[in-house]
């Protein structure tokens, strides 16, 4: 399986990942270099979440009238002419400047969401459910390492190169990355894998439309785990500050976060084809919310790394759950703009949780929001556990869970 994917799905999107993780931490700098107060440049990161929601569906559409690759083709089109503004706006600044970078950023959104819709709804068509959970976990886990790997490659471009040079960066790995769904000898064998399934549909499955009751069901419980996923960072990084630790300490123990999730990212792929996605969502969820609970419980710096590890671990059994969820309850005609409604369920989720965060802090503590990030995991797991025969995804016994 990991054979057929590699080179159609994993490299390609890794690449795409690479470009994004490298631009993403030196946005911010590059708003602030251009002009902009903290809090328009902080304004202008969370407007992107705005965007997302609002183009997602749109964009869903899109693909499912022209095609996955035909779409990444134009999206890579696009959000390269857009990067190019970026370039300009920094490599030439003026009194609108900031308002030519900003506005390229924000219309990249679409781009960037075309590229990742396209990829499952290729993988959700291809590769068969018993083998679903690893493929969408590792798709997922490229953008995970392209996370890690981009910011490091855009550090080394700025010791010798000014910050528009990042941006050129993105812009080739996009275009590299377009290129090679078009080199039939990497791709033949996916594509052909790909129309074979297509032709093999039957009348029936194309006629097959959505259970919308129980996408709600399980989008309510994806929707509290987006929830967890955007307070981490934030809560991390306060309750680090709270501590009386300093900003290398917390990047340290984020990095080493990230590098326990990606170790255990195959393994949560098996799990969720051969225990079921409820049972690994669940588990997931649990692990996770312990993990935040245990922060006030033990408020000392030994007991930081150890919330740190185990939410680590809950995060990483969970890797790739949302996208092998949305593939198991698409339908076979119009996959890609039910992606992109099911996508919603965690994009609210992550404009949700920092807005809880900061509801709480104005009216509570610091560790009431961590508890309360915590409850909110638990309560996704229950609802998960309670739902789960009636949404019926892939699981361990009979092919549903049960």
């Amino acid at each position: 399986m990991y054979r057929l994917i590699f080179w159609p799905v994993l490299m390609p999107s890794f690449l795409f990942a690479v470009g994004g993780g490298a631009m993403l931490p030196v946005t911010v700098l590059a708003m602030l270099e251009l002009g902009a107060t903290d809090a328009f440049a902080s304004a202008s990161m969370a407007a992107i979440g705005l965007v997302a929601i609002l183009v997602t569906v749109p964009v869903g559409a899109f693909i499912d009238r022209v095609g996955d690759k035909r779409a990444m083709a134009l999206a890579t089109a696009s959000s390269a002419v857009l990067l190019a503004l970026n370039v300009y706006a920094l490599a030439r600044p003026s009194s609108v400047a900031l308002g030519l970078f900003l506005a390229a950023y924000l219309l990249r959104v679409a781009p960037m969401v075309a590229w990742g819709l396209a990829r499952q709804a290729v993988v959700a068509e291809t590769v068969p459910p018993e083998t679903r959970g690893q493929a969408m976990t590792a798709l997922g886990g490229t953008q995970r390492a392209g996370n890690l790997v981009g910011p490091l490659i855009g550090a080394v471009l700025l010791i010798w190169l000014p910050l528009w040079s990042v941006y050129v960066f993105g812009a080739l790995t996009a275009v590299v990355a377009t290129a090679l769904l078009f080199v039939k000898r990497l791709n033949s064998t996916f594509d052909a894998q790909t129309r074979q399934n297509r032709a093999a549909r039957s009348e029936e499955e194309m006629a097959q439309g959505v259970r919308w009751g129980a996408v709600t069901l399980a989008g309510i419980a994806i929707a509290a785990l987006a929830v967890a996923r955007a307070a981490f960072p934030v809560l991390i990084a306060l309750w680090g500050v709270h501590l009386g630790w300093n900003e290398a300490q917390i990047s340290f123990i984020v990095a080493m976060g990230a590098a326990i999730e990606l170790l255990l990212m195959m393994p949560g792929g098996y799990l969720k084809d051969v225990m079921g996605r409820a049972f690994t969502l669940i588990l997931c969820l649990l692990v996770y919310g312990a993990g935040f609970a245990l922060a006030p419980l033990w408020p000392t710096s030994v007991g930081f790394i150890v919330a740190v590890v185990v939410m680590s671990i809950g995060n990483g059994i969970g890797a790739g759950i949302n996208m092998t969820m949305g593939a198991d309850l698409s339908p076979a005609k119009g996959r890609a703009k039910f992606l992109s409604i099911w996508a919603l369920f965690s994009q609210v989720g992550i404009l949700g949780g920092p807005l809880m965060i900061s509801g709480l802090l104005l009216v509570g503590s610091l560790p009431m929001a961590m508890a309360a990030v915590g409850a909110t995991a638990a309560v996704g797991a229950a609802w998960m556990g309670a739902w789960a025969r009636a949404i019926g995804l892939p699981g361990r016994r009979k092919g549903r869970e049960s």
